[in-house]
């Protein structure tokens, strides 16, 4: 083969490579909990730098070359085998930085006529620079998520000492609304709303309080409730036809505010509402609550903290409510260990995503003996209270669900397990806020449970 002939292909195996190489660190970053099968191919392809580095590279940039890939298979090994995550980020950063380093020696490599050719030069260019910034983005955000969640709520949902609305009390689809009630003043989104079913305080019914999902970063306490905010009422309408009163809370947002931060502040919302329960008309000494996603661990681990001294003792929170108030707990979605929060059930990418970055804004995942304290499962006592425990099939939790209902069996606690085979419908992750006939089912098996224990 001629050398030009040769020399060219040697320059297009470089720059495929390095595509390739920058390519997997971007999806290794997405699917962090995939970790084997992308982690394999990381190291395939650095293997192949290397010998393509040795073949095709000056002296010089052969060894910067095979440093960089002996680098990213070192640490991808390590990662593999320790589940260290510094590893991950430095693996990350090495494959990377081999992969421009390939494409800068491909570039390099081309004609000079080729190279001067405006046409191409730029859009080269834009695609490089908007390369770099993206890879910049991927460590940053492996090595800390902070930042790009910050980010998002700066234009969203963030944290605030100040209500989005003026306090006041309205009738909602017939139940007397009151909104954006400060309940604590130490903590920031320490507001709550109120409904009042058939808008008559004096009637005594039972209290569902809503601690809204979001991943400890975003969410609304309007979420599936029947304010002038939202059209949904998923969770709501149904526990207002069965002679509910309703409470939902906001709290403070992760990464600012980190566990067990919202544990503390669900007990002063509590606190809150048993000193003025008069107030509102509600009745404290017969108390539901319920947690979506997120809000699932939340209400799960104060529960834990009210029923489990040792425990409460352990984490440093002092019970705030009457262990026999609290008549029953309601998992949706609940993400309960969160050590595997970005692994959910019959992979989702998007999901399992957002999970891992939200999780890792919650609490340093990286501490283990900080994810045992966290996790519900492993944390319940037979004083946990009688449990709800529902979930979709399809990038979610239903094998923490089932966990949970076997854990809470052993111990005897009283309990239901609602999940649905995929073989039925596909369901997703939060799908009682989606209506359905199966959100329906799920309304109807949740109130025949509660009515049994409330």
């Amino acid at each position: 083969m001629p050398d030009g002939i040769e020399n060219r292909h040697r320059t297009v195996a470089l720059g495929v490579a390095g595509a390739v190489s920058v390519g997997l660190a971007w999806l290794e970053f997405l699917l962090i909990r995939q970790q084997l099968a992308v982690g394999l191919w990381v190291i395939a392809v650095a293997v192949v730098a290397i010998v393509l580095a040795r073949l095709s590279l000056a002296a010089k940039l052969a060894v910067l070359g095979t440093v960089l890939g002996a680098v990213t298979v070192v640490t991808q090994v390590a990662w593999l085998v320790t589940d260290i995550h510094a590893l991950w980020v430095t693996s990350l950063t090495a494959s990377t930085t081999l992969g421009f380093f390939l494409l800068a020696s491909a570039w390099a490599g081309r004609s000079g006529a080729f190279r001067r050719r405006t046409a191409i030069a730029i859009p080269v260019g834009v695609v490089a620079v908007v390369a770099m910034v993206a890879s910049a983005v991927v460590i940053t955000t492996a090595a800390d998520p902070a930042p790009l969640v910050r980010s998002l709520q700066a234009v969203g949902e963030s944290n605030s000492f100040e209500p989005d609305t003026r306090t006041a009390t309205t009738v909602v689809d017939g139940a007397g609304f009151t909104n954006d009630v400060e309940y604590g003043s130490t903590l920031p989104n320490s507001f709550l709303d109120i409904y009042i079913a058939d808008n008559d305080p004096s009637v005594t019914r039972p209290t569902y309080v809503m601690v809204h999902g979001g991943g400890w970063i975003v969410g609304d306490k309007a979420d599936g409730a029947p304010s002038a905010d939202t059209d949904s009422s998923s969770w709501a309408d149904p526990m207002l036809d069965a002679g509910y009163n309703l409470v939902s809370v906001n709290y403070a947002f992760a990464p600012s505010y980190r566990f067990p931060t919202q544990t503390i502040q669900l007990g002063q919302a509590m606190e809150f509402l048993e000193t003025n329960a008069g107030k509102y008309g509600l009745d404290m000494t017969r108390v539901v609550l319920a947690g979506t996603s997120a809000g699932g661990h939340i209400v799960g681990n104060y529960a834990t903290v009210q029923t489990n001294p040792d425990y409460a003792r352990a984490l440093g929170i002092e019970p705030t409510l009457d262990r026999n108030a609290v008549k029953a707990i309601v998992f949706d979605s609940a993400a309960l260990d969160i050590g595997r929060a970005g692994a959910p059930q019959s992979p989702s990418p998007s999901n399992g995503f957002f999970f891992d970055i939200a999780a890792r804004s919650y609490l340093d995942d990286t501490d283990t003996a900080l994810l045992a304290q966290a996790n519900v499962i492993d944390n319940v006592t037979a004083d946990f209270p009688p449990s709800f425990i529902s979930d979709g099939n399809t990038g979610t939790f239903p094998d923490q669900a089932a966990e949970l209902s076997a854990e809470l069996d052993r111990v005897g606690v009283a309990n239901r397990l609602n999940l649905y085979s995929k073989n039925e419908v596909t369901l997703d992750h939060g799908f009682m806020s989606v209506g359905s006939r199966w959100t329906d089912d799920y309304s109807r098996l949740k109130i025949e449970f509660l009515s049994g224990v409330v």
